[in-house]
């Protein structure tokens, strides 16, 4: 970073179990009005730099496992330029750059690429998600193009924000007392694998995922007034966007996979946590994120909006029960051998029942999920009319070990975008456009 700059650490607490994950990448992809000039973003991307730390940061581990990240003695962001042949090429680069390791020891964990066209310029970033989540991502893309349309704009390092910790977030002295002290006795009896990792052995588990993981990537987007509409429909059953998601895909899987109908499905729903914290993080990058695991079940006969209020209705439960939006805290009281170990564990398919805990308490298992959602919500960039205009945002899911299928929503300039990740190894791909076109006709048609 600039040497006029303050460096950057933070100790990785909250999210240091996907530290090491080759699995867990997040990307982006700015499409912007225009024919963008890479000097021009290469000095949008210095400043962003400066604004978002540990974007531009590296990974530091002591002789314990505790990591950190550190701005020290980190470079500039790569900046890749390619010509932009048609507007599905961002999906093919993501796709590609998720199986290339990302640089923990040196740094930047992030990298850019700039698909130049003449009416329009994608612009794409991927990085681990230890650095960040979808939420945080999309924000950084917006500051990334207000950048770019300000060049004389000066960027000042924003203070330390807070982390996910126990101080932080609200949560009763029995959660206190009963999950720590589940943690601090499975330190103390673990007779599991201890594993320290670092760059040389992540690199040897990332080429032995992805030599067995091959993904597609389906995206369709509802026009502004589509978005409207279900929104509509949606505060008129008194359903979230989430639930009615959750029911369309379930509902369309049983119909295209009618042998999987009697089983309850597992869904992962991911949740922003943000509001609950104190002090408020704002729009700081880091992971402010949870997931939630529940079961529900398309029964033969259910309609849509009921299905859609079921699925709600245990989202909310789960949402209001602390304990289950704790439990990824918990992974930070861990010994940092441990949650190698069961990373290394889920990247080679070697889960046993060493790691029973995990699968019980916190819910990393090496077995199949039918879907995992996450709903990044509403993002409203400022329209200055600038040359370089956002003209929308579009997210990239990752697909974890186990899961089937990666749904991610994010709402732009009211028009909904949705993304659908599956793993090509273990599912067609004509048959996820098959569920991807009737999922949608749910949503549409439903009324």
């Amino acid at each position: 970073m600039d040497s006029s700059h303050e460096y950057y650490e933070q100790k990785i607490s909250y999210a240091r179990a996907s530290l090491w994950a080759p699995f867990y990448a997040v990307g982006m992809t700015a499409r912007i009005q225009g024919d963008v000039p890479p000097d021009l973003l290469t000095n949008a991307l210095h400043k962003l730099q400066i604004l978002h730390p540990p974007l531009a940061s590296r990974v530091r581990v002591e002789r314990d496992g505790a990591a950190w990240l550190t701005t020290a003695g980190v470079g500039a962001f790569p900046l890749e330029v390619r010509p932009k042949v048609s507007d599905d090429d961002w999906a093919g680069l993501l796709l590609e750059q998720e199986r290339t390791p990302f640089p923990f020891e040196r740094g930047p964990l992030t990298r850019f690429y700039l698909l130049r066209g003449a009416q329009s310029s994608d612009l794409i970033v991927v990085a681990p998600h230890v650095v960040c989540d979808g939420y945080s991502m999309a924000h950084v893309m917006c500051d990334a193009v207000a950048l770019l349309n300000d060049p004389d704009r000066e960027a000042l390092q924003p203070p330390l924000p807070p982390a996910v910790t126990w101080q932080t977030m609200p949560h009763a002295v029995s959660d206190n007392l009963f999950l720590r002290g589940l943690v601090r006795a499975a330190n103390g009896v673990w007779r599991g694998p201890r594993v320290t990792l670092r760059q040389h052995e992540y690199q040897e588990l990332h080429r032995q995922y992805w030599a067995h993981q091959h993904n597609g990537l389906l995206t369709l987007a509802l026009s502004p007034a589509e978005t409207s509409d279900l929104a509509a429909r949606c505060r008129q059953h008194g359903v979230a966007i989430t639930g009615a998601l959750v029911a369309a895909f379930l509902l369309a899987r049983n119909d295209v996979w009618p042998a999987s109908q009697p089983a309850p499905r597992e869904i992962s729903v991911a949740t922003n946590i943000r509001d609950r914290m104190t002090p408020h993080p704002g729009l700081a990058v880091g992971v402010y994120a949870s997931s939630l695991d529940i079961r529900l079940r398309a029964q033969a006969g259910d309609t849509f909006w009921a299905l859609a209020s079921v699925g709600h209705r245990r989202i909310h439960r789960a949402l209001n029960d602390r304990a289950r939006l704790l439990k990824p805290l918990v992974l930070a009281e861990l010994d940092p051998r441990i949650t190698d170990a069961a990373v290394a564990a889920l990247a080679t398919g070697e889960w046993g029942r060493e790691f029973a805990l995990f699968t019980r308490f916190v819910k990393i298992k090496k077995t199949v999920r039918s879907l995992n959602v996450s709903n990044i919500g509403r993002i409203e960039p400022p329209d200055l009319g600038a040359p370089y205009r956002l003209e929308t945002l579009l997210p990239f899911p990752p697909v974890v070990p186990g899961g089937e299928l990666a749904l991610n929503v994010l709402t732009v300039r009211g028009q909904m975008h949705v993304l659908l990740k599956f793993c090509r190894d273990q599912v067609n791909a004509a048959l996820v456009a098959r569920l991807q076109k009737r999922a949608l006709r749910y949503l549409l048609s439903a009324p």
